[in-house]
């Protein structure tokens, strides 16, 4: 009997709990982003709030692509792992290789810092001096992510991923309220918050700092394995998946990319239940030798009703929340719905085909999701707008489903014999 089959009412009622609470934190967390554009649009300059985004776009992504494969291969090793204490020494492992990690990318920030105006026309190198210091803690948050994930501490990772945003809003009121706020302090808040929370979540963790040598071999050793693999994919993934803003920009008018990304960002929410749910049951995966089918129906359940719903009221919901200026772009509701439908679906073959180190199979979903994405986007994007955008998202998406079906099929058999 595999590891879900045998998890009690008490454990699933945990199991439930644990999406719930994580997929009311990313809700959270991107009402916050919202709530962090009105206000920074409000009280900055068109071109200041340009330069804070721009700002946090290069901390961000760089952040993102500075982890080499370790921090997916540790949370892995931590998702097989029985022994707690075995599990605390590995996060401790981790933390060690997130320290020297994060000082690489800071340097990498100050290198870039007197590069980045003269070649992008910006004004954000004075914002990276001085946000040196508290951005070592961004690489962190892909790690604690994957820690949490590897864990199973999903209550954890809720907290992280609303803390940092109640402490900036905190902040921005006391900013507001003393009339200091302005670009500077935007910036240095909003990263000084992510250091300040990554401190408190590092101490909660629990690590061991003991025998690093040893562990650090075994995380050595699965990022060759496995890490590695799964980071130039995810890379590559996001260079592809993500390109879609920037041909709007260039191909077709700046409203487009707006409607573009308001839909995406109203959709959105469709497809985090289903990550959700999979973070939820990581560490069950990698015990386990297929997905429970319970897993299926009640994924499919969600994506099904909730997909209806944005397809029959969605249009009515945007222009309520967003204005009827946006009435333009409810056409792009029935695409992005379905795109984020087919998202979902995956979500269970990814985790899963994670949890089972099968790095090889999720660098070469990412490479199909890369290559459809830009083929479809320079051919849709230049005749059809922030629609043609869309149905490339949901083509590639849907291939993407595909090939993630596919490799899972492929590994039941591979783990039967």
């Amino acid at each position: 009997m595999s590891y879900v089959d045998k998890i009690s009412i008490v454990n699933l009622t945990r199991t439930a709990k644990q999406t719930i609470a994580l997929y009311i934190s990313q809700i959270a967390a991107m009402v916050f982003g919202v709530l962090f554009t009105v206000i920074n649009t409000r009280y900055l300059s068109q071109t200041e709030f340009g330069s804070l985004n721009f700002y946090l776009q290069i901390i961000t992504f760089l952040s993102l692509t500075f982890e080499f494969g370790y921090f997916a291969a540790g949370s892995r090793l931590i998702a097989i792992e029985r022994d707690y204490l075995e599990e605390r020494k590995l996060i401790g492992a981790l933390i060690v290789i997130g320290i020297f990690i994060s000082m690489a990318f800071v340097l990498l920030l100050f290198g870039i810092s007197f590069f980045v105006d003269p070649i992008f026309n910006s004004n954000v190198k004075y914002l990276l001096l001085i946000g040196l210091v508290p951005s070592v803690a961004f690489p962190f948050q892909f790690l604690m992510q994957l820690v949490f994930q590897g864990s199973n501490e999903v209550i954890k990772l809720s907290l992280y991923n609303v803390l940092p945003r109640l402490f900036y809003f905190a902040l921005v009121g006391i900013g507001v309220l003393t009339n200091i706020f302005d670009l500077t302090f935007s910036a240095f808040t909003y990263v000084g918050s992510m250091f300040v929370v990554t401190i408190l979540i590092l101490t909660v963790s629990r690590p061991i700092f003991k025998d690093f040598k040893t562990f650090y071999e075994r995380i050595r050793k699965e990022t060759k394995e496995y890490g590695f693999r799964v980071y130039t994919g995810r890379v590559a993934g996001m260079m592809g998946y993500q390109s879609n803003i920037l041909i709007i920009q260039y191909f077709v008018k700046e409203i487009q990319v707006a409607n573009y990304a308001l839909v995406n960002l109203f959709t959105t929410p469709i497809s985090i239940f289903s990550r959700s749910l999979c973070t939820s049951l990581f560490k069950g995966f990698a015990n386990q030798n297929e997905i429970p089918r319970r897993v299926f129906r009640v994924n499919f359940i969600w994506l099904v009703g909730v997909s209806i719903v944005y397809i029959l009221v969605g249009g009515f919901f945007l222009e309520l929340l967003f204005s009827t200026k946006y009435s333009e772009a409810i056409p792009l509701i029935l695409p992005l719905t379905a795109a984020n439908f087919f998202m979902g679906t995956f979500q269970p073959y990814n985790f899963f085909l994670a949890a089972k180190g099968k790095g090889k199979y999720l660098r070469n979903t990412a490479i199909v999701l890369t290559v459809s994405s830009l083929v479809l986007n320079f051919a849709l994007i230049p005749y059809y707008g922030a629609v043609g955008a869309a149905y490339a998202a949901l083509i590639s998406l849907f291939f993407d489903y595909v090939i993630h079906f596919y490799y899972y099929r492929k590994s039941l058999k591979e783990i039967a014999q």
